[in-house]
């Protein structure tokens, strides 16, 4: 359906091109503000804007071609949103945005998109509470941009890099998100694509409500407070994306809560305060994954029922597993293979790559590292594991058991995925530099009074001296 819907969008851009005008804007051209090409365009025309600064809020109420050249840069007013698409079959191509208000509650964007079929890529937007917004905006391809929010803001007053809510059929690529609340928010929208992202610096990498049936592809969520938030959703599939280095208080790597049938294959989550937690979960399927360098590999609810977890590999975790509750219908194997645990000491006659034995997850802190998470640091320690050896080998504490039935003796072949973390790293330097000179003009302006006082008094102190 979105392969259809992208032919029949791309036969109307050449259909209606056939009849379209090119405009221009800049010093050296007929027209001087964009404000004043939009008004005299036609439908479907086309308006390149070359190298210069234009200030104040711009609406797109026809379907127009907006190319910049030369990065040109449009400054958003103190009020509502920098540059807001109303009308179908737009596009918006090589700008920086800033600007814009304040208002979360009103969508204050660097681009506000209430319109649908509309191609919005290769911009840079800064100094934005949100960055680009999706308002009921269907069949949009969003790629190639770079949003970088408010750094001077509290984390609470910032809005999220991409918002997406009530929308459909989206494609969302190849963007780079820093400094705003959450990377990408989505929210009762369906059926998105949204792949090749990389989102750093932020409170949740990703965070979804209620929203069915989205693919998340080859993106990178990386130095957050959590990497992955994804609640009261069905059938959201997660193929070859990073969750790593997402840390702090209650930080995951991966966090599913009231998700059903979801499938998460082929991810590295990788040096998280906790790698996956799994709550209030039905049926979904974790296989295949790099579950690596976490405090915690898994945070398992009583609540989780039937999802399957299997194929994955689990190398140097502190810890492997935090029960709260007896996870009874949770399954560590499926066909006959389970996980690879880098600590199992099993063995393998038949040569079969399956362990002949099964492996016990649990052990005899579990009950107590569940109500205190807190004894997890001790868990390491050589007292705390001879205590383990000895309970056993003589079980005096009673407590149920989860078992990997199937353990696999050899590592999961899994791609290779440095390759998204190499793609991101030339943004990510470029924000640090522009958010360093953001922050260091909002000094700079703030400290201005002071500096005019402290020279006048400076000058009335000489001239009392002189008199």
């Amino acid at each position: 359906m979105r392969k259809f819907w992208g032919h029949i969008f791309l036969i109307l851009l050449i259909v209606n091109s056939l009849n379209a005008d090119v405009l221009k804007v800049g010093k050296n051209y007929e027209f001087k503000s964009i404000k004043e090409a939009l008004q005299f365009a036609k439908p479907h025309d086309t308006i390149y804007v070359y190298g210069g600064e234009y200030y104040g809020n711009i609406f797109l109420e026809k379907p127009v071609v907006l190319i910049g050249v030369g990065r040109p840069w449009v400054k958003g007013e103190n009020w509502g949103s920098t540059v807001t698409v109303l009308a179908d079959s737009c596009v918006v191509n090589g700008f920086k945005i800033t600007g814009g208000g304040d208002l979360l509650q009103k969508e204050d964007s660097g681009i506000l998109l209430k319109s649908s079929f509309n191609v919005i890529e290769n911009n840079l937007l800064e100094d934005v509470l949100f960055g680009i917004y999706f308002f009921a905006a269907n069949n949009n391809v969003v790629r190639h941009n770079t949003v970088i929010g408010r750094p001077y803001l509290g984390i609470g007053e910032r809005g999220s890099g991409l918002h997406i809510w009530n929308s459909r059929n989206n494609l969302v690529e190849e963007n780079f998100i820093t400094k705003v609340r959450d990377g990408m928010y989505i929210q009762e929208s369906a059926n998105n694509l949204i792949r090749k992202n990389y989102a750093t610096d932020l409170r949740y990498g990703i965070h979804y409500m209620f929203s069915d049936s989205n693919s998340f592809e080859e993106n990178v969520f990386i130095d957050n407070v959590v990497g992955g938030a994804v609640m009261y959703s069905r059938h959201i599939y997660f193929r070859r994306n990073i969750f790593a280095r997402n840390r702090g208080f209650s930080s995951y790597g991966l966090l599913l809560q009231s998700c059903d049938y979801c499938v998460a294959e082929e991810n590295y989550i990788l040096d998280n305060s906790i790698g996956l937690h799994f709550e209030g979960t039905n049926y979904n399927i974790v296989r295949r994954n790099l579950v690596q360098n976490n405090d915690l590999a898994i945070a398992l609810f009583a609540s989780a029922n039937y999802d399957k977890i299997y194929e994955n590999n689990f190398i140097g975790n502190l810890a492997l597993i935090r029960t709260i509750g007896n996870p009874k219908t949770v399954s560590f194997s499926y066909q006959g293979r389970g996980n690879y645990w880098d600590g199992f000491l099993g063995y393998d006659l038949d040569d079969d790559g399956v362990s002949d034995v099964k492996f016990k997850l649990t052990n005899v802190f579990e009950d107590i590292q569940g109500k205190y998470p807190v004894i997890q640091l001790y868990l390491s320690s050589p007292s705390a594991r001879a205590i383990e050896i000895a309970e056993r080998t003589m079980p005096i504490v009673k407590s149920f058991k989860i078992y990997d039935e199937h353990p696999l003796m050899r590592k999961v072949e899994i791609p290779n995925l440095s390759y998204l973390v190499k793609r991101g790293e030339a943004e990510k330097i470029e924000s640090k530099r522009i958010a360093f000179m953001g922050t260091g003009f909002v000094f700079l302006c703030a400290s201005v009074p002071f500096l005019i006082v402290f020279f006048k008094s400076k000058k009335l102190r000489k001239l009392y001296a002189i008199g």
